[in-house]
């Protein structure tokens, strides 16, 4: 299978940007999902490799969380920086869930996320939205962006842990 982002097209300019969008939004959701293809048991979901080193599991439900905050600041009508700002504090306590509603979760909410970036306006991506308590000015574009290269980053975690965890428990 080619990787998302190498899927050739002829669009241009605000439809080339929704495009790149979604094809990072969908290249992340492939790492996601290659990084717990990995995983040889649902113990390794969970398993910390450390003392104060989140696991698997507790990883993927902040890129969720995170993801859901970024989406609000870029796509509701009135975000909440206040409760948004309620709910990061709560990224990385871990729910323990199974793997498998954990993986519905995850394709849920980035079907989601693609059908809404896919319903924007070429001048919507260009507009202005304001992120958190400061209210900082941003393009939208910009926090959707950012939600992909976040997620992106701790794909490469999850790979990772997936693989220390194989390599552990086959030399334990």
């Amino acid at each position: 299978m080619t990787e998302p982002w190498l899927i050739p097209d002829e669009r241009q300019g605000p439809d080339a940007r929704r495009a790149d969008l979604l094809k990072g939004l969908q290249q992340v959701r492939v790492w996601i999902e290659a990084a717990l293809d990995q995983l040889p048991e649902e113990a390794a979901l969970w398993w910390e490799p450390a003392p104060g080193i989140p696991s698997i599991g507790a990883r993927v439900q902040h890129i969720l969380r995170a993801s859901r905050r970024l989406a609000a600041y870029a796509l509701d009508p009135a975000p909440d920086p206040e409760a948004l700002a309620a709910e990061a504090r709560l990224d990385w306590l871990p729910r323990a869930i199974a793997l498998a509603p954990l993986r519905q979760e995850l394709r849920q909410q980035f079907e989601e996320l693609a059908r809404r970036i896919e319903a924007l306006s070429d001048a919507a991506l260009d507009e202005i939205r304001y992120v958190g308590r400061r209210r900082l000015p941003v393009r939208r574009a910009t926090i959707l962006h950012h939600l992909i290269e976040h997620a992106a980053h701790h794909s490469g975690q999850l790979i990772l842990l997936a693989r220390l965890y194989r390599h552990r428990s086959s030399a334990g």
